[in-house]
């Protein structure tokens, strides 16, 4: 048997697997966020000991926290965040609150307490960034897939994105795009690709929109711990599409005392159909 420290949750489930010893303590898995204008949403679980035997749904479900504490302090407040069936992720129980929306500029304390384990995060929402042209650009290979060709505008003394999409229809929630991160100081040409995300690389390996997707993006302004946690996690997704370059390090969040992360974005929202 093997100890794996695993988030379940999109491509975490694929992509931030290290394995440990056998008699290592269970770990809290925590994957949250915060956006300008949006409640908070975070998600609970804990690690998973992965064998050769098989699993069902049940030794799954016992890793998902129904009953943590989990609380957010803005402004020297603190709000409780109350568990919330969400069918739109592949996680159905989402920590969250109405009372809390995120603002720009504002910085935030995550604690998380569960099965005597704690962790904590401290994030701020910087200034978004925005994008100032949008271009549908065929495939080089495929006539019928096309990908989109943006020019980020960034936000005064902002460096760091990362861009989230879906095709509304076929994704329910975001995802992060593929290859999705963006500096601003390495970005030479001012342009920047965004093709298609996907919540499961295993039955999903198609990085491109088609003709009539309706595709919903955000550009999100990052702090540096959170660029780097989406590039190795895009690198992660990289490596891990072929076996002869395994790829099991955890990825490094801003958690103190579990795996994970708990992040504030600047965002911009866009919209546009993929049409001839």
């Amino acid at each position: 048997m093997k100890r794996y420290a695993c988030i379940l949750l999109t491509l975490m489930a694929l992509a931030s697997c290290e394995p440990q010893l056998p008699d290592s303590p269970q770990t809290l898995v925590v994957e949250g966020w915060i956006e300008n204008d949006a409640a908070p949403m975070v998600f609970v679980t804990s690690s998973v000991n992965t064998t050769f035997k098989e699993m069902d749904i049940t030794d799954l479900v016992s890793h998902v926290a129904f009953d943590a504490n989990v609380s957010i302090t803005y402004n020297g407040v603190d709000y409780p965040l109350t568990p919330t069936i969400r069918n739109d992720y592949l996680l159905k129980v989402c920590y969250t609150s109405s009372a809390l929306k995120g603002v720009v500029g504002g910085t935030y304390k995550l604690n998380v307490d569960w099965k005597g384990m704690h962790a904590e995060a401290t994030t701020t929402i910087l200034t978004p960034g925005s994008v100032d042209s949008i271009a549908v650009e065929k495939h080089y290979q495929v006539d019928s897939l096309y990908m989109l060709k943006v020019r980020p505008v960034p936000a005064p003394q902002v460096r760091y994105y990362q861009f989230f999409c879906m095709v509304v229809g076929k994704e329910s929630a975001y995802v992060p795009a593929n290859i999705g991160v963006y500096d601003s100081q390495l970005n030479t040409t001012g342009l920047f690709t965004i093709k298609r995300g996907t919540d499961n690389p295993i039955s999903q390996n198609d990085y491109f929109f088609a003709l009539g997707d309706s595709v919903r993006f955000k550009i999100a302004s990052l702090e540096p711990q959170a660029y780097d946690f989406w590039s190795k996690f895009d690198e992660k997704r990289m490596f891990n599409q072929t076996s002869l370059i395994p790829y099991a390090t955890n990825l490094k969040g801003n958690l103190t005392g579990a795996l994970g992360y708990f992040f504030g974005y600047g965002i911009n929202e866009y919209e546009l159909k993929i049409e001839k």
